[in-house]
């Protein structure tokens, strides 16, 4: 190798050691240049996706913990759409997945080289998920793509030069060279791409420092793009926050602060320590607005009690809704209850009046409880309980009122809970019993009709009459399960009758309004059953309150003939009490009319209720109804009812509600008539 290149000339040894360096030293700077480049180009990847993930994630986080799966979609498609990124995945602190997204052109080869980066959603030092962007290499693999053709090109200008200037002028071609190696190098070690090589000739030195220029150039304005549209996306995603953050604590319908906005303020008030008045407001009758009038009416109600609710308090007392129509009025620094109770009257006397809504004028009215702090409570979620318990005291003293929280509601929530808990117990031990009333027929003074009436066989409080837990049970949604459990004994009950030769003992049973639900099918079930047992017509009667006519009665209407129609009839029982418009009356297909025992226990003493009571059994004769008379107590109350032309009386006088072995012992075993029960009592 010495030999050889003894054997050039000078010239040629200083042009091959000279192009020897150029080669070295081209070579060296790409090497470097490529090396830390890809570095770099890793680097920014990794920082873009650490960013992005540290911006949605606070977002991500509130999404998760309200399970709110709309928000967190919003928030991670947009992130399947940058550049690199191939799918983003979205666990919770359990490690299972609430949603992925892939981009719409995955190539199943990207696996191959696949990374990701992995951030946990913190909230409150607790994490509640994980966060997962996978990448490919395509962005860091076009970056070098790129580094190389312009390495390469910067290499063979570099060498093209070298040879040129290494023969004209070797001196002043190593000085711009090294100097535009230097800069190149300041570069890459500072990442600062506003650096630019001097311009000294116009030649391939001159030529090669433009390209240079040129590629930084081009990664400055890259790097600028870049930054740009990062921050666009930033500004963005702040802008879905503040949105997001909008929405979490403002009510949608109402324009109302929401429950999460209450509670916001309410702890505020109890770390301060600051007096407040709590005020819960439950609307009176609201369902019914829905149920007869639709959900949009009901929408357009609770915007206009919104709006009345705000205009009786005062400026700085805060109002929110809690959901559903439920609102609570926070009135700070005021417990004096003369103050309070003088808001509270414009609340009732504002909502009393009519709503117009489109073209219906709609009334309604509020049940208001009443809490204090510090005196009802020391924390948020007791001062709201008892407020709520407060308000529904209220309801239970006739509604359209306030009341304020006491002890003594602490008791009463205690106890319901007990009762609660001990009839599930009686549902699952099957405490209940039935008993049956007979009704006596006042033409020929026998007992072909009975009422089935429950009761409760408590194991340690003895019998306890339908008054005392039938309410309780339609609240806890137990009254499917019970009545179907009713409408079965007494079908088999009236079964062994049957088969005793009784055919003409009509047995009605009482139905809730909750029963009369289209999709109920446990009645269904009943009523399937009922139709594959060899019983006569009119063997079982429905009784429902005139109370069940009020709410929607065409699907109630709908479901009585359904019922009629297998051979059941319908009896409106407690009628003259209720609400109901006598056009249900010609509307639906009844068969009985039952009188309330309000209006016979004064029949004897008022004249008014005779007059009452002669009008019904008018209008229900002219409807061919069956009429029974309630709460026969006395002989003279017999005595008016037949007068009066009713066909059935039913009361203590007949009989009292009796156990069925009783009942099958008078009325069954041995034939007994009433009339031989009423010579008896007399």
């Amino acid at each position: 190798m010495i030999t050889l290149f003894n054997s050039h000339t000078v010239r040629n040894k200083f042009l091959l050691i000279l192009m020897f360096i150029a080669v070295l030293s081209a070579s060296v700077t790409a090497g470097v240049l490529i090396y830390y480049e890809s570095i770099d180009a890793e680097k920014y990847q990794q920082d873009k996706l650490v960013l992005m993930s540290s911006i949605i994630s606070p977002s991500l986080t509130a999404a998760i913990v309200f399970n709110d799966i709309d928000t967190i979609n919003e928030l991670i498609i947009p992130t399947v759409k940058t550049e690199g990124v191939f799918a983003t995945y979205i666990y919770n602190n359990q490690g299972k997945l609430i949603t992925k997204f892939h981009r719409d052109n995955l190539d199943i080869k990207h696996l191959q080289d696949e990374y990701k980066v992995e951030t946990p959603l913190v909230i409150g030092g607790e994490i509640q998920g994980t966060l997962i962007f996978y990448a490919d290499r395509s962005v860091i693999d076009n970056k070098m793509s790129f580094y190389r053709k312009l390495v390469a090109q910067l290499l063979i200008g570099t060498l093209f030069i070298s040879l040129i200037l290494s023969i004209i002028l070797s001196r002043l071609i190593t000085g711009p060279l090294s100097q535009l190696i230097n800069i190149a190098k300041k570069v890459n070690q500072n990442n600062d791409y506003t650096i630019r090589a001097p311009y000294h000739s116009a030649d391939e030195v001159g030529d090669l420092t433009n390209c240079f220029n040129a590629m930084l150039d081009t990664v400055e304005s890259r790097e600028h793009a870049l930054e740009s549209t990062v921050i666009d996306r930033t500004k963005a995603l702040e802008e879905a926050n503040r949105r997001l953050h909008h929405q979490a604590y403002e009510d949608i319908l109402s324009g109302l602060p929401n429950r999460r906005s209450l509670y916001a303020l309410l702890n505020k008030n109890v770390d301060k320590r600051k007096e407040f008045c709590l005020l819960f407001i439950d609307l009176d009758g609201f369902k019914q607005v829905n149920d007869s009038l639709g959900h949009d009416y009901g929408d357009i109600l609770l915007q206009h009690v919104s709006q009345r609710i705000v205009s009786c308090v005062r400026a700085d007392d805060f109002v929110a809704r809690l959901g559903g129509d439920e609102f609570t009025v926070v009135l700070n620094a005021l417990t004096n209850e003369t103050k309070i109770d003088q808001i509270i009257s414009h609340i009732l006397s504002s909502l009393e009046s009519a709503f117009h809504l489109k073209n219906e004028n709609v009334f309604a009215s509020a049940s208001i409880g009443v809490t204090l702090y510090p005196r009802d409570g020391h924390n948020v979620d007791t001062l709201i309980k008892n407020a709520d318990q407060a308000m529904y005291e209220s309801k239970r003293r006739g509604k359209n009122r306030s009341h304020y929280f006491n002890q003594e509601m602490s008791q009463q929530l205690i106890n319901k809970k007990e009762k609660i808990s001990d009839l599930r117990k009686a549902l699952t031990n099957k405490e209940f019993t039935i008993y049956y009333q007979p009704i006596l027929n006042l033409k020929n003074n026998e007992v072909d009709k009975a009422e089935a009436l429950i009761r409760w066989r408590h194991p340690t409080k003895g019998l306890i009459l339908p008054d005392d837990f039938l309410d309780t049970i339609e609240e806890e949604g137990f009254m499917d399960e019970l009545g179907y459990w009713v409408a079965n004994q007494v079908l088999t009950d009236r079964l062994k009758w049957q088969q005793l030769t009784l055919a003409r003992m009509e047995v009605s049973i009482n139905i809730s309004p909750s029963q009369f639900k289209s999709k109920n099918s446990l009645l269904q079930k009943w009523l399937d059953a009922f139709e594959t047992i060899a019983l006569p017509a009119n063997a079982i009667a429905f009784e429902i309150t005139e109370h069940s006519l009020v709410h929607d009665h065409h699907k109630v209407g709908a479901v009585l003939n359904d019922i009629r129609s297998k051979g059941i009839r319908i009896a409106i029982d407690d009628f003259g009490v209720g609400y109901s418009s006598l056009s249900y009356l010609q509307q639906l297909n009844l068969d009985t009319l039952k009188i309330d025992r309000s209006f016979i226990e004064k029949l004897t003493s008022d004249k008014r209720s005779y007059g009452l009571c002669k009008g019904i059994v008018t209008i229900a004769k002219e409807l061919n109804l069956t009429i029974v008379a309630e709460g026969i107590e006395t002989r003279a109350q017999h005595n008016l009812i037949t007068e009066l032309g009713c066909h059935y009386g039913q009361g203590y006088l007949y009989g009292k509600p009796m156990t069925r072995e009783q009942f099958e012992y008078k009325y069954i075993t041995q034939c007994l008539s009433s009339y031989d029960l009423l010579q008896v009592q007399k």
